[in-house]
């Protein structure tokens, strides 16, 4: 059973994401409306995911997860985001979100990205990944972009490897990375394995964010 704590500063919100995921797998254990009362609910109870509104009176969505990742580092925490709220949701990923979901979200992409993080993994939907790699390459093109908060990048890593980091940080299929690299989808598929074992991360949605955030995804693709 995943323990699951909503955070939404709109009661039909909470409420409402609380119906679509309760189930036998599922136990939405608290539903609160600001981030001090995250910060609360995560010291007395068993929380094993956090779904954290970006925009909420008192204390936000941001300065909730910077004290969550000062205390609880390992917890697992989904953003809640709108399409349009850009300052906040590349805050979020400097503080090490593990998710990140549009608040029109169907009920199966939700339940999917709990169990997905609860797991050790990551969630990121197409939409916000492109308007990552967007706002991420004009910070590059503009000299702007922010120091990684993850700097550590192994040499192990051959240059195959390197450019098909960069493509998966562009959002591309094992399809699309074999057609522009000039390999055969089991040797894409082979490089990966290498990568998430090199990295020591769990699947490719943390290959690219991990390209974004060490500044491995060129500005003009790959």
């Amino acid at each position: 059973m995943i323990t699951v704590l909503i955070a939404d500063d709109q009661e039909l919100i909470r409420d409402s994401l609380k119906i679509m995921v309760s189930d036998n797998e599922i136990n939405v254990v608290a539903t609160v409306k600001d981030g001090q009362e995250v910060l609360y609910e995560i010291e007395k109870r068993q929380i094993d995911v956090v779904l954290l509104d970006v925009r909420m009176p008192l204390m936000d969505g941001i300065s909730c997860l910077r004290n969550i990742r000062k205390n609880h580092p390992d917890l697992p925490v989904i953003m809640l985001t709108t399409f349009d709220d850009d300052e906040y949701v590349f805050d979020a990923f400097r503080y090490k979100a593990n998710g990140y979901l549009l608040k029109n979200v169907s009920r199966m992409e939700l339940k999917a990205a709990i169990a997905k993080v609860a797991a050790g993994g990551s969630w990121m939907p197409s939409e916000i990944m492109n308007k990552f790699i967007s706002l991420f390459s004009s910070l590059a093109n503009e000299g702007t972009m922010p120091a990684s908060k993850n700097s550590w990048i192994p040499d192990s890593l051959v240059q195959n490897e390197m450019k098909i980091i960069d493509a998966i940080g562009h959002g591309l299929s094992n399809k699309e990375i074999a057609f522009e690299l000039n390999l055969s989808e089991g040797t894409v598929r082979n490089y990966i394995s290498s990568i998430l074992s090199k990295l020591n991360l769990r699947d490719r949605t943390q290959i690219a964010i991990f390209a974004i955030q060490n500044s491995l995804v060129s500005p003009g693709g790959v």
